[in-house]
């Protein structure tokens, strides 16, 4: 990495510290809605979106999740629905099946942390690689 110092700044003698002197602290504070998820590769296929939500969910990248259309299916606020997931180890596609280009049906298998297993059953919509739709009941 290259490093450009003005040339109006003298050097200086004196030898460095052991880690850079903070000038001003930010302060820490727990976000109340959503962070933003780190940008990716725009999903066309209704199927990946699926995958990539509960994939999301499963790696604990709420917010990505959120993004990817959490925030259009939850039915609550982002901080509500992440405390919804607390007790959840993984979840698991069982199936996928794509109706088109926009509608998906899938059986997912939620792991508990107490090691109990749920099965949910839903159809979902995606509309510009994002989930806009969905109607999910838990089937056992």
């Amino acid at each position: 990495m290259t490093r450009t110092v003005p040339a109006s700044v003298p050097p200086t003698s004196t030898p460095p510290t052991a880690g850079p002197t903070p000038t001003s602290a930010a302060p820490n504070t727990v976000p109340k809605t959503a962070p933003p998820a780190t940008p990716r590769p725009h999903l066309t296929n209704a199927s990946a979106v699926v995958s990539q939500y509960y994939q999301d969910i499963t790696d604990h990248d709420y917010a990505a999740a959120w993004a990817l259309g959490g925030s259009h299916i939850a039915g609550t606020t982002y901080d509500r629905w992440v405390a919804g997931f607390a007790t959840t180890q993984n979840i698991t596609l069982g199936t996928i099946s794509a109706f088109g280009a926009s509608r998906v049906h899938a059986v997912l298998y939620a792991t508990q942390t107490d090691g109990t297993l749920k099965t949910y059953a839903g159809d979902y919509t995606v509309a510009d690689g994002i989930l806009v739709g969905a109607s999910i009941h838990q089937t056992s």
